[in-house]
């Protein structure tokens, strides 16, 4: 499948990138959200990507998304326990 995404020139230049930079970031954007979201695997977000998992893993950082999320309360309750094996 091919998606085609209509672009002005004006946005390429504000982002200072070429046409190919664009449509490598915009797939990664994708691919990220789609990650974040839950809908993808990280290896099915690489595929979309084109590259290999652990360099897409390796990329997540850049988007300021982690290959392990942690919600809050898994946290907390993670640094209570290494906290009550301190003692």
């Amino acid at each position: 499948m091919e998606l085609v995404l209509d672009c002005p020139d004006s946005i390429l230049d504000t982002l200072k990138l070429t046409p190919k930079e664009f449509t490598r970031e915009a797939r990664y954007l994708l691919a990220v959200k789609l990650v974040e979201l839950g809908r993808i695997s990280t290896g099915k977000a690489a595929e979309l990507v084109g590259v290999s998992k652990p360099v897409f893993l390796m990329e997540m950082g850049r988007y300021r998304l982690s290959a392990l999320p942690l919600d809050k309360n898994q946290l907390v309750n993670d640094i209570d326990n290494i906290q009550a094996d301190l003692r």
